[in-house]
This record gives structure tokens, sequence and C-alpha cells, in this order.
């Protein structure tokens, strides 16, 4: 009996040690496995760049419409289906509407060195607010062939009203036109538009910002 109660008592010995031991190594095994997946968490979740170097970057929205455009080399706009030039390259951000028409940017523009913030009806242009690379401000507001232009420049500080685009109130009004303005319009705007504009397009440019006098004297061939 004492033999038997001996190997008993050893057996249960065996198995407390077994069940230590058994213990211990699932305790273990739990740690080890804790520590994988914490640094496979870490490894798997990549930290923020510091920088994103991108050509063009597009936000759509939910119906998977264009809304948002920031780019290096902006397209042409698209207006009632047409396509209308830009004239010069552009890069900066531009909006659009939920039918994905261009409704407005803020861009500069290759040409001229501009940069301006722009504002569109489905229709067109219906606001500018552009500075020149040499100080020039404008800020311009039209509908249809009227529009009110706010100017600082070389030909000083005004404001203009323009009807059936031509200047109907200026103040203070320009009487003589720049030398520098002058050269750039007899030049065709190339500074601005490659390869420049027709005779006919500048007069019409000429005379939404300056009196019909001043803008005669300033083109007439010899001045």
């Amino acid at each position: 009996m004492n033999a038997i109660a001996a190997r008993i008592e050893a057996c249960e010995r065996s198995n407390r040690r077994f069940k230590r031991i058994l213990i211990l190594q699932s305790l273990i095994l739990i740690a080890l496995i804790s520590t994988i997946a914490i640094r496979y968490a870490g490894a798997a979740a990549p930290a923020a760049p510091a920088s994103l170097r991108v050509s063009e970057l597009v936000v759509v929205d939910p119906k998977g419409v264009e809304r948002v455009r920031i780019g290096g080399d902006l397209p042409d706009a698209v207006i009632d289906g047409k396509r209308i030039p830009r004239g010069s390259k552009a890069a900066g951000v531009m909006l659009y509407d939920d039918r994905g028409q261009e409704r407005g940017g803020y861009v500069t523009w290759d040409e001229g060195d501009n940069i301006g913030l722009t504002l569109d009806s489905r229709k067109g242009q219906t606001a500018l607010f552009v500075a020149g690379p040499n100080g020039g401000t404008s800020l311009q507001m039209w509908h249809g062939a009227d529009a009110i232009d706010i100017r600082s420049d070389e030909d000083g500080s005004r404001i203009t009203r323009t009807q059936a685009g031509q200047v109907t109130f200026q103040q203070p009004a320009v009487t003589a036109i720049g030398q520098a303005t002058c050269s750039e319009y007899r030049n065709g705007l190339r500074s601005e538009v490659p390869g420049g504009l027709p005779a006919e397009q500048i007069r019409k440019i000429c005379l939404r910002r300056f009196t019909q006098e001043a803008c005669r004297t300033c083109l007439s061939p010899g001045q």
C-alpha cells in the first residue's frame, strides 16, 4: 500500500510540474505572438510622407465627377461642351461644379508671368483678380460686354466702366497711354499670348481699358 501511495503521490507531483510548465510555455507563446503582432502592425502602417511630389492631383465627388484639379500643366477649359483655349500654359488649382464644368481657379500663366483668381459662370468667365510680374494689379467684373475694372498699373490707379465694349466712365481719366503699354499693344501682346493677337483684337482690348482718343493715339503708326 505504501508503495502504491508513493507512486500516486509521485504521479501527482509530476502532473503538477507538467501543468506549471504548460502554463509557463503558454504565457511565453502569448507574449511572443503579441510582440510579433505589435511589430507587424507598426510596420504595416507606413509613416505619413513628409512631402508629396506629383504633376497632377484630381479630387472627385461621390458620383465620380471631377471637382478639384491641382496641376502643373492645366488643360484648356470646356464650357458648354466647347474647348476654350487659355492662351497660355497655366498651373494651379481649378474648381468644377457638379456637372464637371470649370467654374474658376487660382492659377499662374507661363506667358506674361501673371497670377490670377478667376470666377466663371456656366457661360464663361465673369470675374478676374490678377497681378502682373511688375506690380500691376486689376480686379475685373463683367456681364456680357459691360464691365467694371479697378486697376493700378504704370498708367495710374483708376476705375473704368465699359458698356458695349467701350469705355463710358473712367476716374481719373487716362489721357495718354504709357509707352510701355503702347509697346505691348503694338507687339500684339506677345508677352502674354504666344504668337500675338491680330491688330483688330488688340484695338478692342485697348478700348475696354482706355478712351477711343487714347487708343487711337497709342496704336497709330509712328507713335
